[in-house]
């Protein structure tokens, strides 16, 4: 059983009586909006057992004074179960609850596998969940403003919550849209099709989506945006029968303009995503269906379809679009782009009140000083919050935070990274971004901040994010708490030649995303041997360094690439010891993914004991101890100056994790507290 909120339907009850005196029979899940069996078929049965009261032949008297499930106490609870009740028999009693433990006394309910078990019986889609599974609500899924270094003060509308689905035969059923059909089944958005908390847990590579919506109230004149956080991969888009957009492409944000589709009253959102996975020769990071019955090694469940939080927003006829933002030690260089050329106004504040202000022309690049500027940085993430507001009413909040990121010479003369003009190492891991329960997508906001602040928990200050984007919140995150972003293009293929305009589109795609945030500080155009050979690879980190040269490029993270010597880092890979790579030619010189230590602790493996590693130790304060004493050797390395350790996470069977696949810690207080002060010592190196 997903960890949704379950609904827990009487099935069996006769005669329309009050909830108090309803008889039940099995127990069976049922969906809330009626989507997925309006006549109520079972779609997983849990007889009365351990976890439930006790039940005779005839079925369960419902009191509300006795230990047996009862609708109207458990909505009541303090247990979190916030449920819908019907009195009617024929209609329930229906109590939705909001965990799959038994809110009486907190057990486990046996009906979460029985769904399991009876649709996929091979697969391990809800055997484990993290913690934040059971906070999953799909009335108020994923609920924070999704762009928070763009926000607009208007009622904007979160579409996340449960949709229709349905599968589809081929790429070619785009052609024949279910304008007005009830779809067959059910999924909670933003979760990929292969999560569990999808509640489809199954690839699909056609699919369709569709959702009935009422519009939020526009200005007079004005305009409503359909804005998807990303879906992977091509997705097309209609709004009462009206093709609205399309889009290719599995990790960045995309907007429709719906204005002249909706009307008054209920809409119809129909979504057709195309998701050829590892079969296609798009940019897919390390997704592959073969991952899905057979997983293993460093390759994973792939995600598709809807990933990032759909939402609707209201905005005057001539609005602000986008904005960039390049700072330094003293100024920002801003420019702002809108529907309609214009004058555009700036108000830069902070906790003591207006910095400074000024007003520029949109669509040209404008320099703002900062009279005494407070800088961004891992000891001190300073951010500034700025107002843009343009004639006709239009206006957005944001935030920058100022700082450098550059080459440099300490005193010896070794070349390295600078932040603020300081030479700074740079200690952190790798972090592949992927969940137990939402695959791409973590479970909630709060569990997507866990991520972040572990990095400050184990004494580290880098996150090298690897083959993957995040949601804008997660960089939000980062901003806020002084942690070093290093981002990498989700470039890998497998068994297919790349389309060159896909990873370029792609590429210009993620460095847009990230451009206004002061924590992302490094570009990876490839990660070892992956798609390079099909690329010149100089001629890219040439157009990255020109389309944006406020940050440092690696070029081809411990792959052959590495060995031309172009771009800005001398990046290695080894396993599990780490290698000595040199500074020189003008490079930095990081050691990009070493580690891979792995102690396997029981009743936390993806699939039991298919669990693998690169250096396999017996107890996780084995783990521990060996960092720390790879820790050691580095800070010998005199040129080092950065170092990425595999992995935060175990990632399904790849079990070399800080942490277990759902979050819970491996280690004890006091090895948490030994890597720490290690890993301090690595970054007083410099």
């Amino acid at each position: 059983m997903s960890p949704l909120k379950l609904l827990v339907a009487i099935a069996a009850c006769g005669a329309v009586a009050a909830a108090s005196d309803c008889k039940c029979g099995p127990f069976s899940y049922a969906d809330p909006s009626g989507i997925i069996n309006p006549t109520g078929y079972l779609v997983g049965v849990d007889y009365p057992g351990n976890d439930m009261a006790p039940c005779g032949s005839n079925g369960c008297k419902m009191d509300s004074t006795s230990d047996h499930l009862d609708c109207e106490s458990l909505c009541n609870s303090t247990k979190n179960c916030n449920a819908y009740v019907f009195d009617n028999c024929s209609d329930g009693p229906i109590c939705w609850l909001k965990s799959y433990a038994d809110p009486r006394n907190g057990n486990p309910n046996k009906c979460r596998n029985s769904r399991i078990l009876q649709a996929i019986p091979t697969g391990p889609y809800c055997a484990m969940t993290s913690k934040w599974a059971a906070d999953v609500d799909p009335e108020n899924t994923l609920p924070a403003y999704p762009r928070p270094q763009m926000v607009r003060d208007v009622e904007w509308a979160n579409l996340n919550g449960m949709w229709q689905f349905e599968g589809a035969n081929s790429i070619s059923s785009v052609q024949n849209p279910p304008f007005g059909q009830t779809l067959n089944s059910s999924i909670l958005v933003p979760f990929p099709t292969e999560s569990c908390l999808s509640g489809q847990w199954k690839n699909y590579q056609n699919m369709w989506y569709r959702l009935l919506f009422e519009a939020p109230a526009m200005p007079d004149g004005g305009r409503l945006l359909l804005h998807f956080g990303s879906v992977d991969w091509m997705t097309v888009a209609f709004v009462n029968g009206k093709q609205v957009g399309n889009h290719t492409g599995g990790y960045d944000p995309f907007t429709f303009d719906i204005t002249e589709s909706v009307g008054s009253g209920k809409s119809e959102l129909l979504i057709f995503v195309n998701d050829p996975s590892d079969y296609g020769r798009q940019c897919f990071g390390k997704q592959r269906i073969s991952a899905i019955t057979s997983p293993g090694g460093d390759t994973y469940t792939p995600n598709s379809g809807i990933w990032q939080t759909v939402w609707l927003e209201p905005v005057p006829a001539n609005h602000i679009d986008s904005y960039k933002l390049t700072p330094s030690l003293t100024a920002i260089n801003i420019s702002v782009a809108t529907t309609s050329s214009t004058n555009v106004s700036i108000v830069v504040f902070n906790e003591s009140g207006v910095v400074t202000n000024g007003s520029f022309p949109s669509g040209q690049w404008t320099n703002l000083e900062i009279p005494s500027p407070r800088l961004w940085s891992t000891e001190d993430p300073h951010l500034y919050n700025f107002t843009l507001t343009i004639p006709g009413g239009d206006s957005v909040q944001g935030y920058f935070g100022l700082r450098t990121f550059t080459l440099c010479s300490d005193a010896s003369g070794t070349t390295r990274p600078c932040l603020n003009n300081k030479p700074i190492f740079m200690a952190g891991w790798l972090d592949q971004s992927y969940w137990p329960d939402g695959i791409y997508t973590a479970p909630t906001d709060e569990a997507l901040k866990f991520d972040v602040a572990a990095v400050h928990t184990y004494g580290l200050n880098m996150i090298r994010l690897h083959q993957k984007t995040n949601p804008q919140r997660w960089y939000h995150f980062a901003d806020q708490m002084g942690i070093i972003d290093m981002v990498q293009h989700y470039g890998d293929v497998h068994g297919t030649t790349p389309d060159p305009n896909l990873y370029m589109q792609d590429l210009k795609a993620m460095i847009d995303t990230v451009w206004n945030h002061p924590s992302v500080v490094q570009y990876e155009a490839f990660n070892e041997g992956d798609m390079v050979s099909h690329f010149d690879a100089p001629s890219v980190v040439n157009w990255i360094k020109a389309y944006d040269p406020s940050r440092l490029v690696d070029t081809n993270s411990g792959g052959p690439a590495n060995n031309l010597r172009v771009g800005d880092v001398n990046d290695v890979h080894n396993y599990p010891y780490p290698q000595h790579p040199d500074a020189d030619h003008g490079q930095y010189a990081m050691i990009g993914e070493f580690g891979g230590v792995g102690a396997f602790v029981d009743g936390k493996e993806w699939w039991p004991n298919k669990c693998g590693t690169y250096l396999h130790v017996d107890t996780p304060s084995e783990e521990a101890q060996t960092y720390i004493n790879m820790t050691l050797t580095m800070l010998q390395n005199q040129p080092l100056s950065a170092s990425v350790y595999t992995q935060i996470v175990d990632v399904e069977l790849e079990c070399d994790g800080f942490l277990n696949y759902d979050r819970s810690s491996k280690f004890s207080d006091e090895d948490v507290q030994a890597v720490a002060k290690a890993n301090a010592a690595l970054i007083k190196k410099l």
